[in-house]
């Protein structure tokens, strides 16, 4: 009898040993999920974190390099215009100071500015030959300030008034531009296209077969 109770004893004081060690070892492991879980919500936000800062990096890209291509262009037409004055007939050889000061302006971003500046210049000036110029400019100026139908305005004045002059191929490729952004994708293929035919040596052919294709 004694015998039994020894062995019910030790049978007992062994189970609870081993419940012990069972309960040590699932609150190890408990402990162990819960820290796991806590570095993945803690990996989850830094990965959240990096995603916010990529699409913001991305995006400032994407409007740098919009700034860059309108620089570009402003520069390109600058030196054209520069290079096709002296083929120019019959231009005005000193434009007044409202038109020059208007292309400054231009140059510089500030359209509001060279929109007044020429339109002054429109109203007050009795030459001709240099209104044919800043209705061209003005056009521009109304494009970069995306006062989209005064600029087609202004660029249907200057074909209107310069079928001779040297930049009447690039109020075209110009024209067609303000048409896209009206909608108006026939008038705008149509334009392109008579530019490439017209003028397959232009400066602006390479940009205006790209253009059209898109459309």
């Amino acid at each position: 009898m004694k015998n039994f109770s020894y062995s019910s004893v030790l049978c007992v004081s062994l189970l609870s040993m081993s419940f012990g060690a069972f309960s040590a070892e699932g609150l190890n492991v408990d402990l162990a999920i819960l820290k796991i879980n806590k570095e993945v919500k803690s990996l989850n936000k830094e990965i959240l974190t990096l995603k916010d800062e990529i699409e913001i990096l991305r995006e400032n890209q994407r409007l740098n390099s919009e700034k860059i291509d309108e620089l570009l262009q402003m520069i390109e037409l600058s030196q054209t215009t520069n290079k096709q004055l002296e083929k120019s007939v019959e231009i005005n050889p000193q434009p007044s100071k409202l038109f020059r000061d208007g292309k400054s302006s231009f140059v510089l971003g500030n359209y509001d500015k060279a929109i007044e500046l020429f339109l002054s210049h429109l109203k007050n000036s009795p030459n001709d030959k240099s209104l044919i110029d800043t209705q061209l400019w003005l056009g521009r100026s109304y494009f970069y300030s995306e006062s989209y139908l005064e600029s087609k305005n202004a660029y249907l004045d200057f074909q209107a008034l310069g079928a001779e002059h040297p930049k009447y191929a690039d109020s075209l490729y110009e024209l067609s531009r303000v048409y896209i952004e009206l909608n108006e994708a026939s008038e705008a293929k149509m334009l392109l296209t008579q530019m490439l035919e017209d003028y397959p040596d232009h400066i602006l052919f390479n940009k205006a077969s790209a253009l059209i294709q898109s459309l």
